[in-house]
């Protein structure tokens, strides 16, 4: 639901054309407060200027940060626990201080019906150059090559989580996140760069290797939907055999890529990871991971014409060529974090799996977690205390080296999302610092170059089956 001032804002830019207007009636009758006369006068003179009233009041930074308004993780004593600054004030992230303080914060945008890319010059496809960074996310390989993110494939903290919300129709919290993951997934902290694939000179190796978000352990999971596990090699290059198996799910589904779906395909992907790879591993950030990127396919790929029909038409561009279809609208109403966290648990118990690490082939060491107990703010407080997963081969160099400014960024950035007044509510936000003999994966990654089918789709007989499921 939009915020009640979104609504008046918008109100304003249609009722200023209208003949009667309740706002004019108001004004003449003086019961408009300075503010929105003021918005009104603007909105009437000019009805495009709502969308940056709206921005400007929901960016507006507030002197409330000093009277208890601004939202964080807060320590055992009540007070807000923010070292490096950030917060949340009036639903904006603050600045960061410190060796952080240049790190760009993204900002809040409308999300209504909108075609996506349209008929914008700035967004049409642009196949990736010989220079240009993809990797094993068709997501955001899909903004780089439109132009929402930086077409190189080098892009930052704040630049993905506006195209993110731009393109796809998520909310603020939610594409916040999502880019904070990536950058500490792979990217330099203290200048906000990350690449989308593998490490790339263009990334500076501020406080330690900056490897990508393909890096494994965070975005990069075992178990990917078209990707192989890393243990086996390349973990960026698709696998067509897996986008195939993944059709044939869907074919017996009613030809539809929704939760029934993803569900089992999940546990095809598990099963066969536990079954084959040693070092499978599925911890926290795995369950996070691979029910999140899951309930994205049929929440955010779908065309927002037709919501409800997450079909071969909608998602096999985003794979195959990684592009928007055509006539493709994004989502009329934002998606949230706290829904994808719902959708996530609900996935999960669709074919539940067990939570736990390979040691060797045929001996799986379960964590025993029980997450099917948990109400949805209590499992996104869960995972926001368990950002670091600490299990060995998931401790990276960076992260363990300089755990201060890890933890300054998680409770400024991460933990506001989640905390105090906030719909999950968390109490307070604590943390394990690795222990100087946790063991740290080394693991590299690799690019992916292109479009993994080179512009085939819709391809027939190779990209989509014409045999029946077996």
């Amino acid at each position: 639901m939009k915020p009640a001032f979104l609504l008046s804002v918008n109100f304003f830019a249609s009722c200023s054309l209208a003949l009667v207007c309740p706002f004019s009636l108001l004004k003449r009758a003086g019961l408009l407060n300075p503010e929105d006369e003021a918005a009104y006068d603007r909105v009437a003179a000019n009805p495009s200027s709502a969308e940056d009233i709206f921005l400007e009041r929901h960016y507006k930074k507030s002197d409330s940060a000093n009277s208890g308004g601004l939202i964080g993780p807060r320590s055992s004593d009540g007070l807000l626990d923010l070292p490096l600054g950030g917060g949340l004030l009036n639903g904006v992230l603050q600045s960061l201080t410190g060796p952080l303080q240049d790190l760009d914060i993204p900002t809040p945008q409308i999300i209504d019906l909108k075609a996506i890319p349209g008929d914008d010059p700035d967004h049409q496809f642009q196949a990736p150059g010989p220079t240009d960074v993809r990797g094993n996310c068709p997501t955001l390989n899909t903004l780089a090559n439109h132009g929402y993110l930086s077409r190189d494939g080098i892009t930052s903290f704040a630049e993905a989580a506006n195209g993110i919300s731009i393109a796809y129709g998520f909310d603020y919290p939610l594409s916040v996140f999502l880019s904070a993951l990536g950058l500490m997934a792979g990217g330099d902290l203290i200048s906000g760069k990350y690449s989308i694939g593998g490490a790339d000179s263009r990334v500076p190796n501020t406080i330690g290797p900056a490897g990508g978000i393909d890096k494994h352990g965070v975005f990069e999971i075992d178990g990917s939907i078209t990707r192989q596990d890393t243990y086996f090699g390349n973990n960026a290059n698709f696998i067509l055999q897996r986008w195939e198996e993944y059709v044939k799910i869907a074919d017996r589904n009613g030809g539809l890529f929704g939760a029934q779906t993803q569900a089992e395909d999940r546990a095809l992907r598990y099963d066969n990871s536990r079954a084959t790879n040693p070092e499978f591993f599925a911890g926290v950030k795995w369950f996070a991971v691979s029910h999140a990127e899951r309930v994205f396919v049929y929440e955010g790929l779908t065309n927002g014409t037709t919501p409800n029909k997450p079909d071969y038409a909608n998602i096999a561009p985003f794979f195959l060529n990684e592009t928007f279809p055509e006539n493709w609208y994004r989502r009329g109403e934002a998606f949230t974090l706290a829904s994808t966290l719902a959708e996530a648990l609900d996935l999960f118990l669709l074919q539940p799996r067990e939570l736990g690490a390979n040691e060797g082939l045929n001996n799986f060491v379960p964590l025993e977690l029980d997450l099917s107990s948990k109400t949805v703010p209590q499992l996104g407080c869960f995972l926001v205390e368990n950002i670091f997963d600490v299990v060995p081969d998931q401790v990276q160099p960076t992260i363990a080296d300089n755990y201060e400014l890890f933890e300054g960024f998680v409770k400024g950035i991460l933990a506001p999302l989640v905390t105090n007044d906030g719909f999950f509510n968390c109490p307070t936000i604590n943390f394990v610092k690795p222990g100087e003999n946790a063991a740290r994966s080394e693991n590299g990654s690799q690019s992916a170059h292109g479009s993994p089918i080179n512009g085939a789709y819709p391809g027939i007989g190779i990209i989509k089956p014409d045999s029946e499921p077996s």
